[in-house]
């Protein structure tokens, strides 16, 4: 399951490079030996049962392409760049993409790390009363993989103006990782 989301955030990589007008090897070129992680969350909605409790805080995600199958249970919020909240449901047989730091690095902003965050809604308690009621698990199990661009690579601005391109110092995507962690205290040597 790994393997294929991966292929997804692959093809995700080589379809925008080519909507780009750049070379379509351009992203998916830097991602190879990249750190990635597929890690499934779990969360019990028998325990946390209130509206607006917090599964996953706002945040944005540090990595290139974070790639989400189905959950069983409603309660991911995207933010549009306008402001706009919105909750997000995916398909059957479908998945998520969403753009994370090192996307945002290699196209100058262009293209914007997406804001989300993950809470307990009426949605959730209602899909939880119905789980109850047929027996079914109450877990609200989260199947992610975050692909990364290898660490030994450099993150520098592919597209944009100079003065866009600017916003955007180059750095080596490991260090930028590190420096994520450290500001969020996830790492503190």
């Amino acid at each position: 399951w790994g393997a294929k989301m991966l292929a997804a955030a692959v093809t995700i990589a080589e379809m925008a490079a080519i909507g780009f007008g750049l070379p379509v090897d351009s992203f998916s070129k830097l991602m190879k030996f990249g750190p990635h992680l597929l890690a499934p969350t779990a969360s019990d909605l028998l325990k946390y049962d209130q509206v607006n409790t917090i599964l996953a805080g706002y945040h944005q995600d540090l990595n290139f392409l974070t790639v989400h199958g189905k959950s069983r249970y409603p309660g991911l919020s995207i933010w549009l760049r306008d402001g706009t909240k919105l909750p997000v449901a995916v398909p059957d047989g479908c998945l998520l993409a969403q753009v994370g730091m090192e996307f945002e690095s290699l196209t100058s902003g262009y293209v914007q790390a997406g804001w989300h965050e993950v809470l307990v809604n009426e949605k959730t308690l209602n899909v939880v009363e119905k789980a109850k009621a047929d027996g079914k698990s109450t877990w609200r199990i989260s199947s992610t993989l975050f692909s990364h661009i290898a660490s030994d690579n450099m993150l520098t601005p592919l597209m944009g103006t100079e003065e866009e391109k600017a916003k955007y110092p180059p750095i080596l995507a490991g260090q930028h990782v590190e420096n994520e962690l450290k500001s969020i205290n996830l790492k503190t040597n």
